[in-house]
């Protein structure tokens, strides 16, 4: 079937894609035995996300490439990576999910990765739940990440940093809308930019509503060079004394 992004009809954003790779048996039944006990779509959408948080954050090349089955093999991602695992998993079990796609502040970064750039595209998970979308980023950080990112801000002072902003939100209750990385007490936190709704991060970047955001293979080659950068300054976070005990 055609991939539309127009419509907000729940049952448009049930399909596989070549990274929503529904099929793959891994993924089918790990997504149900996360819910198995789940009893309503709430249920289930909240416990998939707290099992795609569990998994560590990390910079992924080529993450515009990457099926959610390789995801789960992996066991990391970033925002674009966990989300198409993330909305694999929703799908898989009948509930209706999607990416969108916003321009944000590269500065919640920092610490973590220099970007050359202001700006980075940030991929937010959107499930429908309660006959409405409900937005949530919260799965993309790992607890302990964000626990000793928020010691090293309580340190420094700044807001945002380390993949977080201070005063996001770290949970996810399936019926309102929770983010991580910013804060609408911080205006300049705020996304740039609504460039709308996907199915996954190829869908997103192949369209030629968004050629200005193609990524090229200058920008591919830089990524891929950066990323074990990233993941081995991510681990020397998630791993330095003195935060590891304080809740997320």
């Amino acid at each position: 079937m055609p991939l539309s992004s127009t419509t907000d009809q729940p049952h448009d954003w049930l399909c596989s894609t070549r990274l929503l790779d529904l099929d793959d048996p891994k993924l089918r039944i790990q997504a149900m035995r996360i819910t198995q006990l789940a009893t309503t779509p709430t249920r289930k959408a909240v416990a998939l996300h707290d099992f795609v948080k569990s998994l560590p954050f990390g910079c992924v090349a080529g993450f515009d490439h990457v099926p959610a089955a390789a995801v789960l093999k992996a066991g990391r991602g970033d925002c674009h990576t966990k989300g198409t695992l993330f909305v694999a998993m929703l799908r898989s079990v009948g509930v209706p999910a999607r990416l969108r796609f916003v321009t944000l502040s590269s500065g919640f970064l920092k610490g973590i990765i220099d970007v050359p750039q202001s700006t980075i595209t940030h991929a937010v998970a959107e499930v429908y739940l309660d006959a409405r979308w409900i937005q949530t980023d919260t799965y993309v950080t790992d607890s302990l990440l964000e626990a000793q990112a928020a010691e090293l801000l309580s340190q420094t002072g700044c807001l945002v940093g380390y993949g977080i902003h201070v005063r996001g939100m770290h949970f996810w209750d399936g019926r309102h809308a929770a983010h991580a990385q910013y804060n609408v007490s911080d205006p300049a936190s705020l996304p740039l930019h609504d460039w709308g709704v996907a199915h996954d991060p190829e869908h997103f970047y192949s369209s030629k509503d968004h050629a200005e955001l193609e990524l090229g293979w200058l920008t591919r080659a830089k990524w891929m060079l950066a990323a074990a950068l990233v993941n081995r300054r991510v681990e020397q976070v998630r791993t330095q004394p003195g935060a590891a005990g304080q809740p997320a």
